[in-house]
């Protein structure tokens, strides 16, 4: 990224609380969460399970490598042009895996809601059990341009930043013009349809099924419960991920640049990613 323009000693201050909590937060929160779907896994496979293990490595890892930005924000650039490619790939292909794995999340729930026979009866194949690695190998080939793209630049006032200017404007326009359409828009786009989907069915049953019945009454409350479950990681999605998107893409048209905004859009993804384990834990 370019460097920001200079914020005040307050804004500093303010912006470096804000990270602190925050970062702190989606540790605890997503180690807990992996630590819970592992243990999971130990005693019953579920594909489900492995999805939301995948989600929380993603938000997990996404977290960690965010303390570069951090220290970059605070002070300068740390460990030369390695650190920086290998940082900036890192960061976007791990955002990049959590988004795609909250889209085949809701794949997977959708699936469960509306076929809940063959969802709960078909066994574990190797399928399921590979589709976290198919996303994390998908995400890491789309993300494998920034290796080249992002370097380490000195500006005029000599401060060091990584940034991903390698490819000049036109380039970057391309780039993230592309990968916002296929790993927001479109994603975006599916988990709203999927709430749809998932309320038309659970609408359809109760007027087709007798709820005098106690398994079904019981059955149809719990899919209820994972449709607003849902409903709530959609819209936290949308408010987190929304002004990111939306402010990356004015930047590199020229339209806005990077200041204390871009900044706060920078650590409201942070905070979806310390929301996901919270909202999702409901699921389970």
């Amino acid at each position: 990224m370019a460097a920001s323009d200079s914020p005040s000693p307050q804004m500093v201050v303010f912006f470096s609380v804000l990270y602190t909590t925050v970062f702190i937060l989606s540790t605890l929160s997503n180690t807990w969460a992996m630590s819970t779907c592992f243990k999971t896994l130990r005693q019953r496979h579920s594909p489900f399970t492995c999805l939301v293990a995948n989600l929380a490595s993603a938000d997990l890892f996404f977290t960690l490598v965010t303390l570069l930005n951090a220290i970059s924000y605070l002070w300068r650039w740390v460990g030369g042009d390695i650190t920086c490619k290998v940082q900036g790939f890192l960061i976007e292909a791990t955002y990049t895996t959590s988004i795609t794995t909250l889209a085949v999340i809701s794949y997977q729930r959708l699936n469960a809601i509306t076929d809940p026979f063959n969802s709960r009866t078909k066994a574990w194949s190797s399928r399921d059990y590979y589709k976290p690695f198919i996303i994390w190998g998908l995400c890491l080939v789309v993300c494998l341009p920034l290796l080249h793209m992002y370097r380490v630049e000195t500006y005029e006032n000599g401060e060091v930043h990584c940034s991903n200017a390698t490819w000049g404007t036109t380039g970057r326009q391309i780039y993230y013009s592309l990968h916002a359409v296929f790993f927001f828009t479109i994603p975006l786009l599916y988990m709203i349809f999927t709430q749809f989907q998932i309320r038309q069915a659970l609408r359809s049953r109760v007027k087709v099924l007798p709820m005098r019945n106690s398994y079904i009454a019981k059955h149809n409350q719990q899919h209820k419960k994972v449709a607003r479950t849902l409903a709530a990681l959609t819209i936290t999605f949308v408010l987190c991920w929304s002004p990111f998107m939306i402010t990356r893409t004015l930047i590199y048209f020229h339209k806005a640049s990077f200041n204390f905004i871009w900044t706060a859009c920078q650590l409201l993804i942070c905070l979806n990613a310390a929301l996901d384990p919270i909202l999702y834990g409901v699921l389970r």
